[in-house]
């Protein structure tokens, strides 16, 4: 019997070890919620407001950086609300729990697009890095008590100033700056608001521990779209953007590791209210680590060059957790998302399956 046992404990503490290793912590950072209130446009009044955001997110030597959405911007009213909790959020952030530091720090800029389409997927470079640069000021010194107290952190405005110049004509609607302490990293929602009279956004963020399964792997597929107001009066020029990403890069860049595609790769589809484009386009196949995020923008193609922007029907913002990924029912789900703006309205059909 005691032979016995002997030969147990080494298979015990084996299966433990593949238990930890196969449910690896991660803390992530993610944006929830959005509302907005005021006006962008001087002129004319009635106008969408186009919102765009640059982030970037820090622990422990890595930052992360996200510049949002993609394309274009995210088309919102005077008073409304995108990215609903639960459905849809960005991810800013994603660490190993052992890489992480005693600080975590989170830089948040919200702009107003100056009707650049591809401003923010070409230009946003100097922008990320002076976030980055202010990011990482502060010294750590010990405290009496043992702890680590952090001297020479920056403050909002220093964040504000540091930016000034690096985003082009666009408007700047408002900077957040956080910083938790204490290297401890648990599940908790937060609620902040910046901007001033004119325009605010109020925001929703979170701080989360997720646990990633080994080998988690899906296939993201875009089955279609059907219009359901095209912002036109007869048929409208459609185009999709889309990005899909399983994580951030580890090359020292710091950005959402990216696919992207467009539909078609140039032009447009002609298309009528109610019309339904069938794509069956794989946006994406492989590992994640550790989520799964899926941005889908619809649009309605104008003249920029004249002053006539393109038009945004719908943009979807879909992060899947491991979770969630590894409790499709079936391990497939077909999904029909409904998205409008003031500007149009589109249903999208979006397929995940499990590898």
């Amino acid at each position: 019997m005691l032979r016995k046992a002997f030969v147990l404990v080494p298979l015990l503490v084996s299966l433990a070890g593949l238990t930890q290793a196969a449910d690896r912590p991660w803390i992530m950072v993610t944006l929830d919620k959005l509302e907005f209130t005021g006006n962008l446009e001087s002129w004319p009044r009635y106008l969408p407001n186009p919102l765009m955001l640059a982030s970037v997110v820090g622990s422990g030597g890595t930052y992360h950086k996200v510049a949002w959405p993609a394309h274009g911007w995210l088309t919102i009213p005077d008073e409304g609300a995108a990215l609903i909790p639960d459905t849809e959020a960005i991810p800013l952030f994603a660490l190993p729990e052992e890489e992480m530091g005693e600080r975590l720090g989170i830089a948040l800029v919200f702009l107003g697009n100056d009707t650049e389409f591809d401003w923010i997927h070409r230009s946003v470079g100097p922008l990320l890095s002076a976030m980055q640069e202010v990011l990482s000021r502060g010294l750590p010194l010990a405290g009496p008590s043992g702890g680590t107290a952090w001297i020479g952190e920056p403050s909002v405005s220093d964040l504000e100033s540091a930016v000034a110049g690096k985003y082009g004509d666009n408007t700047l609607v408002g900077v957040f700056l956080r910083y938790f302490h204490g290297g401890s990293y648990e599940t908790a929602t937060y609620t902040a608001e910046v901007g001033d009279e004119g325009s605010r956004i109020r925001f929703q963020y979170s701080v989360r521990k997720v646990f990633l399964p080994d080998g988690l792997r899906v296939r993201v597929t875009l089955e279609g779209i059907r219009v359901v107001e095209n912002g036109d009066l007869l048929k409208g020029e459609i185009f999709v953007w889309c990005r899909t990403s399983p994580g951030f890069t580890s090359d020292g860049t710091g950005m959402l590791q990216t696919t992207f595609t467009r539909l078609p790769g140039s032009g447009h589809y002609s298309l009528s209210d109610g019309d339904e484009k069938v794509f069956s386009t794989v946006l994406f196949e492989g590992a994640v680590h550790p989520f799964l995020y899926v941005e889908i923008a619809v649009w309605d193609e104008d003249e920029p060059a004249v002053g006539d922007d393109h038009d945004q029907l719908g943009l979807f913002c879909g992060l899947w957790l491991p979770w969630r990924l590894s409790n499709l029912p079936g391990g497939e789900k077909l999904l029909t998302i409904p998205k409008s703006t003031p500007s149009g309205e589109v249903l999208i059909f979006l397929r995940l399956r499990l590898l």
